[in-house]
């Protein structure tokens, strides 16, 4: 693992070892989604019904969130996010106030943490991602988080594999993607009764694992005929890191807060802005 995710995990473990934690308030349960397949589904109605799910959500707020390392106490969080590209996180506790922010608007995306050393406010604009990485600050996009909620969006004109039956009730579709941040691998474990996407792995083209994602507890919002899960389990193997979001309740297609404040990166005194891409290259420099 990097230094600078070392840095970053020290920085969650600290706040945890305090023993600041937040209450959890008890998971209503949710109305059953409706059964939408009743023979076993192709390809093209995979994809018809993972994109319909996601095309009712443009936006999506919780401040009833969870955020833990597995073994350890929860951050308090707030989760806002409008699609395609602008997403926010932020955790805390009542005691420290806020610990943690990743966060992605049209242009940028950033991450910060109060414990991070040295302090700064990492950053780098998105088409320059595939530099930043390199830095290893942060292996995926932040944006990328909106597709762990299951708001999964499939090019039907891409190249997909016949679902693979796995496990009961259970569908494995794969599928190569040519995107902005070059050739990558995607596998999707869908239910094959009402297309709740429940897994997603996804790999470069070395067929390294660079995140995988695993949904459950799953809710359905009748009034936007809208299913998402309520717990959701993040690895990123190059960073050797791992986390669970729990969400207590969503607002759907509503943002409570002042996007223009919540799609801007923090500014915050003694954290300076840190370009991850110039971070990367100079990263590289040393190493020759």
């Amino acid at each position: 693992m990097s230094r600078s995710f070392q840095s970053l995990a020290l920085c969650v473990l600290l706040v945890f070892a305090s023993g600041a934690s937040c209450p959890r308030t008890r998971v209503p349960t949710g109305i059953t989604t409706p059964v939408v397949f009743s023979s076993p589904p192709t390809a093209a109605d995979l994809i018809q019904q993972v994109n319909a799910n996601t095309q009712r959500v443009m936006r999506l707020q919780t401040q009833d969130a969870t955020l833990t390392i597995p073994g350890l106490p929860g951050l308090r969080t707030n989760l806002a996010l409008e699609r395609p590209k602008k997403f926010r996180l932020r955790s805390g506790t009542g005691l420290t106030g806020n610990e943690l922010d990743i966060g992605s608007n049209d242009e940028f995306f950033w991450m910060w943490a109060k414990r991070n050393e040295p302090p700064a406010v990492f950053f780098a604009r998105h088409d320059q991602f595939n530099y930043a990485s390199a830095s290893g600050i942060l292996p995926i996009p932040p944006h990328w988080l909106i597709e762990t909620l299951g708001l999964v969006e499939l090019d039907p004109n891409a190249s997909y594999q016949p679902p693979i039956p796995r496990g009961i009730g259970q569908v494995e579709l794969r599928t190569t993607m040519t995107t902005e941040y070059g050739a990558l691998s995607k596998v999707l474990v869908i239910d094959d009764r009402n297309g709740q996407v429940l897994e997603q792995h996804i790999f470069n083209a070395a067929n390294q694992l660079l995140a995988s994602a695993k949904a459950s507890d799953f809710t359905y919002e009748p009034l936007n005929q809208v299913s998402l899960p309520r717990q959701v389990e993040v690895s990123l193997p190059p960073a050797q890191l791992a986390f669970t979001l729990r969400v207590d309740s969503y607002m759907v297609n509503q943002l409570e807060s002042n996007p223009e404040a919540l799609w801007a990166m923090p500014q915050l005194k003694g954290y300076p802005y840190t370009d991850l891409t110039r971070l990367a290259l100079a990263t590289v420099s040393e190493q020759w």
